[in-house]
């Protein structure tokens, strides 16, 4: 230690040295030995003193289109182009519904997002399709369509929507999806099979199926005899039809019955049979709605550009007994 505050020392003299002032100034040599103590006794601490670095926490990064960035995929309505809602149509009619909606996260919407199907009645569009082949940056609009057919049945319908990411996240508008709804009407457009007295087959087995749901028994044997004409005008005066004797759309409209897993009966005997017989499914007819009818007729509605829920509403039946 003494050699090494010694060599301090002598490097301290020979800085000051450099700097001495000329030979006409005098220089006090007893500054020179205070200023060399001290830079000995802050060399002897610079060996004992040492500051740490403090440690830094380092920033979480949200990957854009995951599920820890909500503020990633998030649209806004902007406005109906076509198809304003509660428009009124002819039934079994095409149409092409326009959306404007806004890009207000923070994700580009990309080629790879797609317009999916949500719920309500699909009106015979595909489930999935491409949204927009562009990229909608943050903060810009876009117009999305989607081809429809109206439902073969008078009445409101509304089939709702949302987008997907590549990533598989649905999204819409902070309220939920967006949606068209429609009216129909009938017109003169005839989009149920008509029976009459002398029809058979397997929509006669069905109208007879029906009938026994309102306590007008027949024979069920698949031909439209005078029996089953007395009991179809029995059940048009009680539901204020005209009075024909005949199976019109509005007589079909009127006496379908809504079935599901559970459900069971002569109704579900007519389901059965309408798969089987004109559709190829192979099903037992015993009257009995179970998983094995519930599967077929989920496969029917896909087949049919229906809603896949397995429940066989008006729109399923239309489809069963076509036109």
């Amino acid at each position: 230690m003494r050699i090494r505050n010694l060599t301090l020392l002598s490097l301290t003299i020979l800085l000051v040295s450099c700097t001495m002032p000329s030979n006409d100034q005098k220089y006090d040599f007893d500054q020179v030995s205070t200023f060399a103590a001290q830079t000995v006794a802050a060399g002897g601490n610079a060996q004992t003193e040492q500051t740490p670095e403090p440690e830094t926490t380092p920033t979480p990064q949200l990957t854009s289109g995951t599920p820890s960035d909500p503020t990633c995929n998030v649209a806004a309505f902007v406005a109906d182009v076509t198809i304003p809602d509660d428009t009124v149509m002819f039934i079994e009619k095409p149409f092409t519904k326009i959306w404007r909606l806004k890009n207000i996260g923070t994700c580009a919407w990309t080629p790879e997002y797609k317009l999916v199907f949500d719920s309500d009645t699909r009106m015979s569009a595909a489930p999935t399709q491409p949204l927009t082949n562009i990229s909608i940056a943050p903060g810009e609009s876009v117009e999305i369509s989607v081809d429809l057919i109206a439902p073969a049945v008078a009445g409101t319908f509304r089939s709702s929507w949302k987008i997907q990411a590549p990533s598989g996240e649905t999204f819409a508008l902070s309220s939920g999806p967006f949606w068209v709804q429609i009216k129909t009407k009938r017109g003169s457009i005839i989009a149920w099979k008509e029976l009459q007295q002398g029809a058979n087959g397997a929509e006669v087995y069905a109208i007879q199926s029906l009938l026994d749901h309102y306590d007008l028994t027949t024979l069920v044997d698949g031909v439209f005899g005078a029996d089953t004409k007395k009991q179809i005008k029995i059940f048009q005066k009680r539901k204020g039809l005209e009075e024909t004797g005949m199976v019109d759309p509005e007589t079909w409209e009127t006496i379908v019955v809504q079935v599901a897993k559970g459900s069971n009966g002569k109704t579900v005997n007519a389901v059965q049979y309408l798969l089987k017989t004109k559709f190829g499914y192979e099903l037992e007819i015993d009257g009995i709605f179970g998983p094995l009818t519930e599967d077929a007729i989920k496969d029917f509605q896909s087949k049919q550009g229906l809603t896949e829920n397995g429940t066989v509403d008006i729109l399923t039946w239309q489809k069963l007994i076509g036109k």
